[in-house]
């Protein structure tokens, strides 16, 4: 699909509700390495709530996209997204910790943005926990403001789309 700035070959590979179960192999053990400083009682219920292979695939057959996110053939992490009320709502995107900071998350970033466009969208939002400040400035980056907060310790941010 695209090449990163460090040259490597990223594409997304769009799952089904059949694939669930590797979802929720690859989020549990992702998400409780991301949410380290987070409470483990909420990243528990998070992960109970959203990402059993039940969870996903209700997620997909009520129109979510779930995609694998691949660099040079091999998976790197995960991302979801869907429309709603507000936009595009970017509910997802999770990548391995030797996968960060490599152009990887802008592209996969870039191209929910590029389908928000696409379908005449005019912003994509999406909740990022309020103790991850360098996943708040990566979306900072990219042009994503603070636009409220929820429960589980998680800010709201939006980018109005041009």
């Amino acid at each position: 699909m695209d090449r990163s700035d460090e040259g490597h070959y990223i594409e997304l590979d769009f799952i089904g509700p059949e694939r669930s179960a590797e979802v929720s192999d690859m989020a549990f053990p992702l998400l409780r390495e991301v949410y380290r400083d987070t409470p483990s009682d909420v990243v528990e219920s998070f992960l109970q709530r959203y990402q059993t292979p039940e969870a996903v695939a209700e997620q997909i057959a009520a129109g979510a996209r779930y995609a694998f996110i691949l660099c040079d053939g091999e998976c790197v992490g995960y991302l979801a997204y869907e429309t709603d009320a507000e936009g595009m709502r970017l509910s997802k995107l999770y990548l391995l910790p030797e996968s960060r900071g490599k152009g990887i998350g802008s592209f996969a970033l870039g191209y929910v943005e590029d389908r928000a466009r696409e379908a005449g969208l005019g912003s994509v939002h999406l909740e990022v926990n309020e103790i991850s400040p360098r996943t708040i400035a990566f979306y900072e980056a990219h042009g994503y403001r603070t636009a409220g907060r929820m429960e589980y310790m998680r800010i709201v941010m939006r980018k109005t789309l041009d």
